[in-house]
């Protein structure tokens, strides 16, 4: 059989299957575009498990109509700035995707739309993107002076092997859930509210950014117990620095369920740094 290029929209699945491989991992990419915009609240919605509707709106800086053609076009960012010589530095990278992937794998699975106000005014645009087939970008109506809503129907419509390894809407539900947990642990300044079917199931105002929010933050999510038994912990060597909250010795787990590690502000799971602080 000869070797043949596969045609772009083949491509961008394959690719979206990488980058979007349930829907908590769909949200998790849009929730931190919205924090890389610098939002100050994000609402999430999400409907049969993530499946059938996911919605984000927050009141980040926006996009312009030109900006929101780009957004779903792959490799296109705006989080990484090339030097004089064309160069990118990829050891320092201060946002959390800096990709360009996010968008344009979720619209080759799935059907989504993208309403946007900039922060610089003007008038508030839409595109939609089915199934890989953009559509023009258009006028839009938009509730707030800046800021984009994220919704997102159908996911994996286009691909339906990938519906068959989708878990039950109750699990994806709680998978969601367990993401928007971590991320709002790691941004206290920032307010959350997570809808599961219409109903409110988080509701997180934004705390003071420093230690004493982070622990207001954490208690409302882990509860009084912790914040009542919580020693603040904050150290550095050789330019690595640890901080955060521990248990007390007498305020203890029989497993690492209430074990959460973040690396720069992104929550991660790893068995090595696990190990490490049970060690």
């Amino acid at each position: 059989m000869p070797i043949r290029r596969l045609p772009p929209e083949t491509v961008n699945r394959i690719a979206a299957g990488e980058v979007v491989e349930r829907p908590a991992s769909a949200i998790k990419e849009l929730v931190e575009n919205a924090l890389d915009a610098g939002a100050t609240r994000v609402e999430i919605q999400a409907d049969g498990g993530g499946l059938s509707r996911i919605l984000i709106a927050d009141d980040g800086h926006g996009m312009a109509a030109d900006q929101l053609a780009l957004c779903v076009e792959r490799h296109a960012t705006s989080k990484l700035e090339p030097d004089d010589a064309g160069d990118v530095d990829l050891l320092r990278i201060h946002t959390l995707g800096f990709r360009g992937e996010a968008l344009p794998s979720i619209g080759s699975v799935a059907r989504l739309t993208i309403t946007s106000r900039a922060r610089d005014g003007g008038d508030a645009h839409q595109i939609t993107v089915e199934g890989g087939d953009q559509k023009p970008v258009a006028p839009a109506g938009f509730p707030g002076p800046h800021g984009a809503r994220v919704e997102v129907r159908d996911l994996f419509y286009a691909t339906p092997a990938r519906l068959k390894f989708m878990k039950s809407e109750r699990s994806e539900a709680m998978a969601i859930s367990e993401e928007i947990k971590r991320q709002a642990m790691a941004h206290e300044g920032v307010a959350f509210t997570l809808d599961l079917d219409g109903k409110t199931v988080l509701r997180l105002p934004a705390e003071h950014p420093g230690d004493h929010g982070r622990l207001k933050r954490l208690a409302a999510l882990l509860g009084r117990d912790f914040e009542a038994n919580a020693l603040l912990i904050d150290q550095e060597r050789d330019n690595v620095r640890l901080s955060g909250y521990a248990g007390l010795p007498t305020y203890s787990r029989g497993n690492a369920a209430h074990q959460y590690l973040f690396v720069n502000g992104r929550p991660v799971k790893d068995r090595l740094l696990q190990g490490a602080l049970r060690g």
